[in-house]
């Protein structure tokens, strides 16, 4: 009898240790993958980070060397009322328009016309180089005319006075380095007539037209 219950309780006990064994085996044939392969690996995981593109700074572009910067100050180069063309060795500047400009004792525009008042400054540059057989001389009054919207040009007749108008621009003297020289000439339009640019011509040549501002 004592024999039986020592193999009763062996056998209990190994029992027990299958049961042990086989709940363990449970566990980790659990833990492989669905493919029931107990020797595959578990799937990694990446991870990709994408770098923004880089943005380059648009480059500003340069002036073509080609470019003269004493050209004509006309069409989309025009100036306003105001500003002053830039020459090769004389400053031009349109300070400002009087229409109508009134007249004087004995200064009476032709019928049915009214005077344009131009106030001008011209300086010539303290540094510019003077020829004394072909000397640089200030505008004068023929040299200036005035369009109306249609295009049509009126004054460049040389008409004006040479005491008026007053203060009177000192028309066609030489103009000396480092001098300014300052005041009005006179044109002549119909009356009412609206006046879309001030073109100045020196010797003949288109230079510079100045707008309304606004």
């Amino acid at each position: 009898m004592a024999s039986e219950r020592a193999y009763s309780a062996a056998m209990q006990r190994g029992a027990g240790l299958v049961v042990v064994m086989l709940a363990s085996l449970g566990i980790l044939m659990g833990c492989s993958d669905d493919s029931g392969d107990p020797a595959a690996l578990p799937t990694a995981t990446i991870t990709v980070t994408e770098t923004a593109p880089v943005i380059e700074p648009e480059v500003e572009p340069t002036p073509s060397e080609d470019a003269d910067p004493y050209a004509p100050n006309v069409g989309e180069r025009a100036l306003k009322i105001g500003d002053t063309r830039v020459g090769q060795a004389i400053r031009t500047t349109l300070k400002g328009v009087k229409y109508p400009y009134p007249p004087d004792y004995a200064r009476e525009p032709d019928a049915g016309n009214d005077f344009v008042g131009l106030e001008l400054e011209q300086c010539f540059d303290k540094d510019a180089q003077v020829d004394p057989e072909y000397p640089d001389t200030t505008t004068y009054n023929g040299d200036w005319v005035i369009l109306d919207p249609q295009g049509f040009e009126y004054g460049g007749d040389g008409s004006s006075w040479s005491d008026w108008p007053s203060p009177k621009f000192p028309e066609s003297v030489t103009l000396n380095p480092g001098r300014c020289y300052k005041g009005w000439v006179s044109l002549q339009a119909p009356k009412g007539t609206k006046i879309a640019s001030v073109v100045w011509r020196p010797g003949g040549t288109e230079t510079a037209e100045w707008l309304p501002k606004g």
